[in-house]
């Protein structure tokens, strides 16, 4: 099967490509020997993520993730398996810089996706996108030689963002992704918002995972590695979760009245950010 490598770098990167448009696009600004290592960690953290989605009941997603524990003990035993993920991923592990725990923790955190109950309150809320988002951000500056904690601010504020853009799509889906706390001082529940069919005002609950995010955002400028030129694809989609707030903001936080966004623009977008980067902008 080593002799399908390129073939599975390049499934990796259509995965991405077509499942992560936007940190895929980030990703193309790193240096080219890199791009096939950071392809296979987006591809990997999207079979991860879709667990909850492509099972049909928890048992079997427990199954599906403790596949991807065994799978990262078998890439440190020198032993992958033969994959079309796995084996780019291994590459990446042995050299780019890849450490797989924060696989791992992605994985482990990835168990509260199987269950119906909300988090607790916005602490946990942010827990859960550090744990995901934060950690794969954190993985990806650290192969691009950037620093893993100004990445892990990022990826949490992009996952704090992602959550609260996908809501409409993840209540009708049966997942509570809304903090209880929040939405107990708002006076309503996922139940309700599913009954509603969106037209339940949420911005009482969104608003602060909003703010949230926008904190993140800024603890990661202030910090020394945000404008290291090693760190500009995950600078960039800084930038781009600043965009997505700002959308939300512009819709009341409200994600059920969240237009749609056009595909086109966002490769200009990146291009004409990175040329203000190189020119220390």
């Amino acid at each position: 099967m080593t002799d399908r490598i390129d073939e599975f770098r390049e499934a990796c990167a259509a995965i991405a490509r077509r499942h992560d448009r936007e940190r895929y696009l980030a990703c193309l600004y790193a240096p080219a020997e890199r791009h096939d290592a950071l392809f296979a960690v987006l591809a990997a953290n999207h079979e991860i993520a879709k667990t909850a989605e492509v099972v049909s009941e928890p048992g079997i997603g427990a199954i599906r993730l403790q596949w991807w524990r065994e799978t990262f003990d078998g890439i440190e035993a020198a032993t992958p398996r033969a994959h079309e993920v796995v084996l780019p991923l291994a590459e990446a592990a042995s050299g780019h810089g890849l450490r797989l725990d924060r696989l791992r923790a992605i994985v482990d955190a990835r168990e509260a996706d199987l269950d119906d109950e909300p988090p607790a309150g916005l602490d946990d809320l942010e827990s859960y996108a550090a744990a995901t988002a934060g950690e794969l951000h954190a993985a990806l500056a650290e192969m691009l030689g950037g620093d893993p904690a100004t990445g892990r601010e990022t990826g949490t504020a992009w996952g704090l963002l992602g959550l609260m853009r996908a809501v409409p799509a993840l209540v009708v889906a049966g997942r509570a992704p809304l903090p209880k706390a929040l939405l107990e001082d708002a006076g309503i529940t996922h139940q309700k918002i599913r009954d509603m069919g969106g037209s339940e005002r949420l911005s009482a609950a969104v608003r602060p995972v909003v703010e949230r995010a926008r904190d993140r955002l800024r603890s990661a400028r202030d910090s020394a590695g945000f404008r290291d030129p090693s760190f500009r694809p995950l600078r960039l989609l800084a930038d781009r979760a600043a965009d997505h707030a700002a959308r939300l903001e512009r819709a009341g936080c409200e994600p059920f009245t969240l237009p749609p966004e056009p595909a086109a623009g966002l490769v200009w977008r990146y291009a004409a950010r990175n040329l203000r980067y190189r020119l220390g902008l």
